[in-house]
């Protein structure tokens, strides 16, 4: 079974749809598995269902509003004081809230859809990650396997950055391996899975629920530690929290995304039999994980195209000679 796995990466999520159109209809490799957090996990069931031209009108047309009803920042990245000290005194554990992603992935799988994806095998199975706050546990579920409410409040989970929008909270559900979750108590506080790991494919390579025999992995970070090299403006001092929350996510989602990607080499490497594609990354040209900027979207876009043939024709050059 071929498996494709796709990180987190808030508004990166354009990059990473580039970069999986690219392996997927232009590479011919079709996987039966698609798992994902965050970003991944809003794109695993389109992609799984090869829904091009909804997921290109949505993407091309990126805004905050796609994803908050309530936003966690203004459009200019910097926090609006009257709402903040009004969260805070009134005990909410968040800035924004979230809700819009699940109307506009409901726009883009309309229930009918999602029926027939449940019902239809020629469809990759789609696993995606999240973080249960309440008990520390990583939970990965088989969108096969769930109601159709269910998987937008699920997907939203996946994507909720801890801080920023408000955890989302389920009773206990089976994982994808049958395990239930939470193993004791009787409720789930989901947050975004990227909080223990970037990208979900070690997980899916470590369990013996399917025989992987193929696989390949994007990751939303570029592939050296260029996104935490200091730039210009990094000289200063951060002029308020969001620049340092922005940092905080930069530094701790690289170092788990390394930790990540070393782990899936290490296991790979034991496990000769099974076929590797390699590991494809994105540049460092958004700003913070909830950059929104047209130009600089588009220009993600095109080096996730780019990049991802360069390195495909690489990577299977160097494996077959």
């Amino acid at each position: 079974m071929k498996h494709l796995g796709i990180s987190g990466g808030g508004t990166k999520i354009v990059g990473l749809f580039a970069a999986a159109e690219v392996i997927i209809r232009e590479k011919n490799y079709k996987p039966d598995i698609i798992s994902g957090i965050s970003a991944g996990a809003i794109l695993s069931v389109p992609l799984a269902m090869r829904m091009w031209d909804k997921m290109h009108a949505m993407l091309n047309d990126l805004k905050l509003d796609a994803f908050f009803n309530v936003l966690p920042v203004k459009p200019d990245g910097g926090f609006r004081p009257c709402h903040t000290i009004k969260q805070i005194v009134t005990g909410k554990h968040y800035l924004g809230e979230q809700r819009n992603l699940e109307e506009s992935l409901s726009k883009v799988i309309t229930q009918v859809d999602f029926t027939n994806y449940k019902t239809d095998s020629t469809f990759a199975a789609c696993v995606v990650g999240a973080v249960d706050f309440l008990h520390g546990e990583r939970v990965y579920i088989n969108l096969k396997q769930v109601s159709y409410e269910n998987f937008l409040s699920i997907v939203n989970a996946s994507a909720s950055l801890p801080v920023f929008t408000p955890g989302i909270e389920h009773a206990p559900i089976n994982d994808f391996e049958g395990v239930r979750r939470p193993k004791e108590g009787d409720r789930l506080m989901l947050f975004d899975g990227g909080v223990r790991d970037h990208a979900p494919t070690l997980r899916m390579l470590e369990s013996t629920q399917w025989n992987i025999t193929e696989t390949c992995t994007l990751f939303s970070r570029p592939e050296t530690n260029e996104i935490l090299k200091p730039s210009a403006k990094d000289n200063t001092f951060p002029k308020n929290i969001l620049e340092v929350l922005n940092k905080f996510v930069d530094i701790t989602n690289t170092e788990i995304s390394k930790d990540d990607e070393r782990l899936e080499k290490d296991f790979l490497f034991a496990h000769p039999n099974i076929i590797d594609h390699g590991r494809y990354f994105l540049p460092a040209i958004m700003n913070g994980v909830y950059d929104a900027d047209p130009s600089r979207l588009k220009q993600l876009f095109n080096a996730g195209q780019l990049n991802t043939r360069k390195d495909w024709d690489t990577h299977h050059t160097k494996t077959n000679t």
